[in-house]
C-alpha cells in the first residue's frame, strides 16, 4: 500500500463497502474544507478518485462549522450519512453515496446538550439481518439501534454504553477526562466472522501518542471485552513508530478476504500548522483475538 492514499489533507476516515465499491468520507479533503463533506471512490482501497462534494453546510439550517468525522450506511436502497456539525450529529440521505445528500431532520439527531460529554464521531454498523446501529461519543461511547427512512431518523430501544466495560476492565472510573489512554473518541465497528470488532482512538488527536485500541463481542451492542494478556498488555491495534506519529481515528474494512485499517496521522512536514494525511495498512491477525497493523510510508 502506498501512503498517503490521497493527496489532500484529511483525517477521521470512514469507508463504506458497497458490493465491490468503496466510498471514503472524512474530515477535510477538498475545497469545501470545514464547510461540508466530500467523498472518494475506489475499487481497491489504494487508488482513489478525486473528492466530490456530497454535503454542503449551506444546505444545513442548524449548523455551519466543525464538519467532522462522518459515517455512512446503505439501507433499503438509500444511503444515510451521519455527520458532525457544530459538535452535534445530523443525519442526511441520498440515493447515491456520491451525493448530493439532504439533511433529513432539519435539526440535530443528537444535540450537544443531550449528554454530559461531547456528542461527536458517529459510526454506523449494519448487522446481517439489516438492523442498523449508531455509536458515538468522546470520553464515553453510546450505541443504539436506529430506524432510518428518507424522511425520518430515530433511535429505538436501549442506549448501551460500550465504553463502560472498557473502563472497568482497565480498572478505571468511567468516564475520566484524564484517562484518554483508556477511551477517548472515534468508535468504529465491523463484523469479522461471528464476532464484532469495536475499535477506538486513545489520547488526543494532537498528541503524538494518538493510537487505536480494540475489543470483541458476540453481539453488536456488546459487551465488548479487550483481549488483554501478558504478551499484549496495552491492547494496541495501531500506533506510531519512529517518525510516524498521531495514528488514530481509524476505520477497519474488508478487501479480498483480508482486513485493512484506514486512519489519519500527523503529516511528516508538520511545522507550525496542524496537518494530517490519510493512510491504509493491512491488519495482521496474531491469533484469534489479537490484531496489529504497522504504519508505513
Amino acid at each position: 500500500m502506498r501512503n498517503p492514499i490521497i493527496p489532500q489533507d484529511a483525517g477521521d476516515p470512514y469507508i463504506l463497502k458497497d458490493g465491490t465499491d468503496y466510498y471514503m468520507t472524512a474530515t477535510g479533503g477538498g475545497d469545501i474544507g470545514l464547510n461540508g463533506f466530500v467523498c472518494w471512490h475506489s475499487k481497491d482501497l489504494e487508488n482513489w478518485s478525486d473528492p466530490v462534494t456530497i454535503l454542503d453546510f449551506r444546505d444545513v439550517s442548524w449548523a455551519n462549522t466543525n464538519a467532522w468525522a462522518p459515517s455512512m450506511v446503505e439501507k433499503d436502497g438509500y444511503y444515510y450519512f451521519a455527520f458532525c456539525a457544530d459538535q452535534q450529529i445530523g443525519i442526511a440521505v441520498c440515493n447515491s453515496p456520491m451525493g448530493t445528500f439532504r439533511d433529513i431532520l432539519g435539526k440535530p439527531l443528537i444535540a450537544k446538550t443531550d449528554y454530559d460529554f461531547q456528542t461527536i464521531d458517529p459510526c454506523f454498523i449494519k448487522d446481517d439481518d439489516g438492523t442498523v446501529y449508531l455509536a458515538f461519543g468522546q470520553g464515553r461511547c453510546l450505541m443504539s439501534r436506529i430506524e432510518l427512512t428518507p424522511d425520518s431518523a430515530a433511535f429505538i430501544g436501549n442506549m448501551e454504553c460500550l465504553s463502560e466495560l472498557i473502563y472497568r476492565q482497565d480498572g478505571a472510573p468511567s468516564p475520566h477526562p484524564e484517562l484518554k489512554e483508556v477511551y477517548n473518541e472515534a468508535p468504529d465497528l465491523i463484523k469479522i466472522g461471528e464476532r464484532y470488532l469495536f475499535s477506538w482512538a486513545i489520547y488526543d488527536v494532537l498528541d503524538y501518542r494518538y493510537a487505536v485500541r480494540y475489543a470483541w463481542a458476540r453481539h453488536p451492542m456488546g459487551p465488548y471485552i479487550m483481549p488483554l494478556d501478558y504478551d499484549h498488555p496495552q491492547n494496541i491495534l495501531l500506533e506510531g513508530r519512529h517518525d510516524i506519529t498521531g495514528c488514530g481515528h481509524a476505520c477497519v474494512t474488508e478487501y479480498n478476504g483480508e482486513y485493512y485499517i484506514t486512519y489519519g496521522r500527523h503529516k511528516k512536514d508538520r511545522t507550525q500548522n496542524f496537518g494530517r494525511e490519510m493512510c491504509c495498512e493491512k491488519i495482521t491477525f496474531l491469533d484469534d483475538d489479537h490484531l496489529v497493523a504497522v504504519p508505513t510510508r
